[in-house]
C-alpha cells in the first residue's frame, strides 16, 4: 500500500475556493477505494495557507496516479504548483 501526501501554498484569500474545488474532488477518489482527507497546516505564516491533501491505502499507484490526473483536470485544478509525497509501509 502507498499514501500520498499532496501539499501545496496559496494566498489566505484563495483557500474556500480552493477547498470548495478540492472536496468534491476527494470524494470523488475516494468512490475508488483510497482514503482522502484535506487538511491545512496549523502554523503557516500570515496571509499565506498550506494545504494537504491525503490518500491513503492506495493499492494501485499508477492507476490512482491516472485517475488524479485526470480529477485535476476536471475540477479546475493546477497540477505545476502541487508537491506529492509517496510514501509505503514498512
Amino acid at each position: 500500500m502507498e499514501h500520498w501526501y499532496v501539499y501545496y501554498k496559496l494566498p489566505e484569500a484563495e483557500v474556500a475556493a480552493a477547498a470548495t474545488r478540492v472536496r468534491p474532488m476527494l470524494a470523488e477518489l475516494g468512490a475508488s477505494g483510497a482514503r482522502c482527507r484535506l487538511l491545512r497546516r496549523a502554523d503557516a505564516p500570515e496571509g499565506i495557507a498550506t494545504l494537504m491533501e491525503v490518500y491513503e491505502d492506495i493499492d494501485d499507484p499508477a492507476a490512482f496516479d491516472e485517475r488524479l490526473q485526470q480529477a485535476l483536470a476536471r475540477h479546475g485544478l493546477h497540477a505545476a504548483a502541487r508537491r506529492i509525497e509517496r510514501f509505503r509501509d514498512l
